[in-house]
């Protein structure tokens, strides 16, 4: 059983007795496919090594199960007779802790029956675990097991530490091995990120929604995006890149500091103007409405000397990707838009990212966009975008705003079908409240 400190590594050395044939280095190729089958075939072992006595000379080493003359195939072992050479030399190879994989040491060192780790999404230098409460007293033999088995591209592992209970929604992390900087770079399709993993959010899971969303809504140059919950810019810097303009905002500010940074690195940020406030605040603050309205429950800009803008900015697409609360900030849309300025154009795209239950249909989840947006959807589409958990989806809900919703009033009344629409998403807010209190990565 492992120690929660100390790992012997000397246990693991192991020395294996196999049979060998030494023959000249220029008759070495011919005689390996007489052979053929018959050498030794272990991973990250060579079947073929030098003579130690004599440089002139290679050794081939056999299977273990070849332990006589009977076991070589019949033309090999005339060729080797009239070669003139000893059939067989017992040579001894060592395999060592070097030579073990991680699973095969830690499957060693752990209580039987205990699931050993196989799997951590990397971010940069940076392992991230989800360790099970039966595996914690063995986190730092675990740790450094994998830190020796994945370096130096690897040099500092973590493991998520407790559920998300911050305001920013920036798991908790331990480090159990190597170096406690958890500031790091990772890259994507071209574009480089800075962050630090214990300050922001990152999912390297994410990688292939990043590039989907951005191929296929954000890849036109001129395009406007308003990126509400922009993080360090998964989104907003290869939209940038892609020629965008794009107004970036999280309620974090260390996401956007480095989301600056990240503007900087990428050399676009002339195309990336960053703004620090809540996403209600952000949205009424490009389509220039002053104060609060009266629908909004949010608190607030973080920074009230927001960044001046030219309002009201007319952008193409909104992005919102914050699955677990986004959906419920559908309702700052609902009149916000002026007709003055907006009738002659084209209203936004919305890229709304949730989570849902496996038993909600995509019906499910476009009712629950009615049910917070105040209206219908136009042209809704519903991508799932990958499991996060048992019964548990992330998903994008992309829909266009109406004029209905854009153009609406306070003395707006509620349609009876948006009524009865009401009753029926029940179980989705049941959902996005699981959602709020509980992030899984």
């Amino acid at each position: 059983m492992a120690s929660e400190t100390l790992l012997d590594t000397s246990q693991f050395t192991t020395i294996l007795d196999v049979q060998a044939i030494r023959v000249l280095s220029n008759k070495c190729q011919i005689l390996m496919k007489l052979l053929k089958g018959k050498c030794l075939d272990r991973p990250r072992l060579k079947s073929v090594i030098p003579d130690p006595e004599d440089p002139k000379f290679r050794l081939i080493l056999l299977k273990e199960s070849v332990t006589c003359e009977g076991d070589l195939p019949a033309e090999a072992l005339a060729k080797i007779q009239d070669e003139g050479l000893t059939p067989f030399i017992t040579h001894q190879v060592k395999m060592d802790y070097e030579y073990f994989t991680a699973e095969q040491i830690l499957k060693q060192v752990l209580p039987a029956g205990v699931e050993v780790p196989g799997s951590f999404e990397t971010i940069g230098h940076v392992a991230h675990l989800n360790l099970r409460d039966e595996l914690l007293p063995y986190k730092s033999v675990i740790g450094k097991v994998l830190l020796d088995k994945n370096g130096p591209r690897i040099r500092t592992i973590v493991n998520k530490v407790g559920t998300i209970a911050n305001t920013f929604r920036v798991p908790t992390f331990e480090v159990i091995a190597g170096d406690s900087s958890l500031e790091t770079e990772v890259k994507q399709h071209g574009a480089v990120f800075k962050l630090d993993f214990g300050l922001v959010y990152w999912n390297s899971r994410l990688e292939k929604e990043h590039a989907r969303l951005v191929g296929k809504y954000l890849s036109r140059s001129g395009t406007v995006v308003c990126d509400m919950m922009a993080g360090i810019g998964p989104f907003a810097v290869p939209a940038a890149l892609k020629g965008c303009t794009v107004f970036a905002n999280d309620l974090n500010p260390d996401s956007t500091k480095y989301l600056a940074i990240n503007a900087k690195l990428n050399k676009v940020e002339h195309r990336i103007k960053v703004f620090t406030m809540c996403g209600r605040a952000f949205v009424r603050h490009l389509l220039g409405h002053g104060g609060q309205s009266e629908n909004a429950s949010e608190p607030s800009p973080a920074n009230e000397s927001a960044p001046p803008v030219e309002a009201p900015v007319m952008f193409q697409h909104v992005v919102m990707n914050l699955p677990a609360t986004a959906i419920e900030f559908l309702d700052v849309f609902k009149g916000a838009f002026s007709p003055k300025h907006w009738t002659a154009q084209t209203l936004p795209m919305v890229h709304c990212y949730l989570f849902a239950k496996t038993v909600e249909t995509s019906d499910d989840i476009i009712q629950r966009g009615k049910h917070h947006l105040g209206g219908d959807l136009l042209e809704p589409i519903v991508h799932n975008v990958r499991d996060v958990a048992p019964n548990k989806h992330m998903y994008c809900l992309s829909f266009k705003i109406s004029a209905e919703v854009a153009f609406a009033t306070e003395n707006d009344d509620k349609s009876e079908e948006i009524v009865k629409e009401e009753e029926l998403v029940t179980e989705g807010e049941e959902c996005a409240a699981d959602a709020k209190r509980q992030r899984v990565d």
